[in-house]
Parts: C-alpha cells; sequence; structure tokens
C-alpha cells in the first residue's frame, strides 16, 4: 500500500468544508506556504510545522497526525534529493531585503540600527556596497547549509535509515552550537549532529583556520559512543589539511568531515578523521 505523501495528507488534514485560507488562520501556517506543500513543491524540514498543522486550534480533518506528516516528509522522493533544501534556500534568498537574526547580530556589534522593516537606518556606518556584501554571503551560507541538508539526509534515506530531524536552526550540545540535529532510529548511532563551515571566496586565507576551528571545539564535547558528528565544507583545501592533520586529534568519538560542492548539490569527499575506540570503532555512516 502506497504511503500518503506530504500534500494529500496537507490536504486532508484542510478538509472538504474549509478554504485554504480558512486552514492557514487556524493553523497559523502562511497560506501560500501550504499551497505549495499540498503541490508538491515544496516539503518543510522544520517539525514544528507539521504540529502546527495538526494542533488542536488547526483541528485537522481525517485524523492527520504530525507523526505522519514528519514521516511522509523523511520519506519523500523530493526530500531525499535534496530538491526541498533548494526550494527552501530560494525563499531564503528572496528575502535578503531584511537581514536574518545573525546578520542583524553581527551589524549591531558594529554600531548600526534598523527600523522596524529591517532595512538600514539612516545613522548606518556602513556604506551600501558593504550591506550587501553582507547580505550576500548571508545568504550563501543560508543556501549552503539547506542545499546541504537535503542531499545529506537524502543519502540517509536512500541507506534504508529511518530518522527525525529534530534541529535545523541551531542547538547548543555542551556549550557547542550545531546546525542540524538528526535523530536515528535504526541504526547503532542514535544521534547524528552537523556542523557547518562554509567559505567564502572572498576570504580564502581564513578556510583552514575555520574548518580546523570547528572540528578542534569539539574537544569540549563529552563522548558518546553512539554519536556522530560531521563538519562539513565547500573548501577542498581546508578538506585536505584537517585529513592530513588527524593524527593530531584529541577528539574521542565517530568524526567525520565532508567535502560538499553546493553548485553541484554534490557529496566529493567523505573521511573519518575520529572514532570512539580506534579497534572498534561504531559502525560509521558512510554518506558516499
Amino acid at each position: 500500500m502506497n504511503t500518503a505523501s506530504v500534500g494529500e495528507l496537507v490536504k486532508r488534514a484542510k478538509g472538504e468544508d474549509r478554504s485554504l485560507r480558512e486552514y492557514a488562520r487556524d493553523s497559523g501556517v502562511d497560506a501560500a506556504i501550504l499551497s505549495k506543500m499540498i503541490n508538491g513543491t515544496y516539503i518543510p524540514k522544520k517539525p514544528g510545522i507539521y504540529e502546527a498543522l495538526t494542533s488542536h486550534q488547526a483541528a485537522p480533518r481525517g485524523g492527520v497526525t504530525s507523526q505522519q506528516l514528519i514521516s511522509a516528509a523523511n520519506t519523500s522522493r523530493e526530500f531525499q534529493s535534496g530538491m526541498s533544501a533548494g526550494m527552501s534556500a530560494g525563499i531564503l534568498a528572496s528575502l535578503d531585503e531584511i537581514p536574518s537574526s545573525v546578520m542583524i547580530k553581527v551589524l549591531k556589534a558594529r554600531g548600526i540600527r534598523f527600523t522596524e522593516s529591517g532595512k538600514e537606518a539612516p545613522s548606518s556606518g556602513l556604506k551600501p556596497e558593504e550591506i550587501r556584501k553582507i547580505h550576500l554571503l548571508q545568504s550563501n551560507i543560508q543556501r549552503f547549509a539547506a542545499t546541504a541538508d537535503g542531499i545529506i539526509l537524502g543519502s540517509l534515506g536512500k541507506q534504508g535509515l529511518t530518522f527525525q530531524i529534530t534541529h535545523t536552526d541551531g542547538t547548543d550540545i555542551d556549550g557547542i552550537q550545531f546546525d542540524t540535529c538528526v535523530k536515528l532510529m535504526n541504526h547503532d548511532v542514535s544521534d547524528y549532529l552537523i556542523r557547518y563551515a562554509f567559505i567564502s571566496e572572498d576570504v580564502p586565507s581564513l578556510a583552514e583556520n575555520t574548518v580546523r576551528r570547528k572540528i578542534e571545539e569539539l574537544v569540549f564535547l563529552k563522548p558518546v559512543r553512539n554519536r556522530i558528528v560531521s563538519v562539513v565544507t565547500n573548501h577542498s583545501g581546508a578538506y585536505e589539511s584537517v585529513c592530513a592533520g588527524r593524527d593530531s586529534l584529541s577528539y574521542n568519538g565517530e568524526l567525520s568531515v565532508l567535502l560538499f560542492d553546493p553548485d553541484r548539490a554534490a557529496i566529493l569527499k567523505q573521511d573519518y578523521l575520529a572514532h570512539y575506540h580506534s579497534e572498534d570503532p561504531v559502525d560509521s555512516i558512510l554518506l558516499i
């Protein structure tokens, strides 16, 4: 029996007795997003949207549950191929007129203030060209993370792994910030944590230090046997450098580094830098 798609489930939850706008009002999810989900052109990664669509206030029809929606999203062909990630990136790129919370923090640290619309206030100390460069960098970082998320999670799905995304917008574990956290259901590894190290073409000199710092910070992470951490970068030189220095790492755990090409939407290389027990490593997850 075929499993219902995300679009079919959302349409069922909306019901025949109310309009799309009414369901959007009840659930608190934008009608445009609902329309894309029903049409199969957008599959959200954040479980919060599925929980909102099936909340008591949303009154979902047909007995649709958040777990059904999350399961359908995790097993959909579009999600596995990374298409949803690309669409997420496209949405983020279209919002480049309004700085993200991260960008606002960076600019405020330089004494810049913003109006309610998010646009630069007249008292800003940065030139328009500098503002545009910051917008472009933030957009590229978001696009890189979103696309890589789709491909990595898609690879997990193609290997027959069942998983649930617990965080995709940053979470703190033992004082270390991770970009994406995944809970695996049918593997020796129960937690898959991802950190992204995007290197801009404008600052290639920072590449090796940026990636190495992301890895060296992991020394503060408590050793857990059934957990894998991956650091993902787009810079081949930095990738080769950290792989060459694997013997100098003091991290105790399953740690891999991935080289990801956002233009080709492909994982080019993957290597394990450390294992919890070198003589008895966890069944490592290879994405390529």
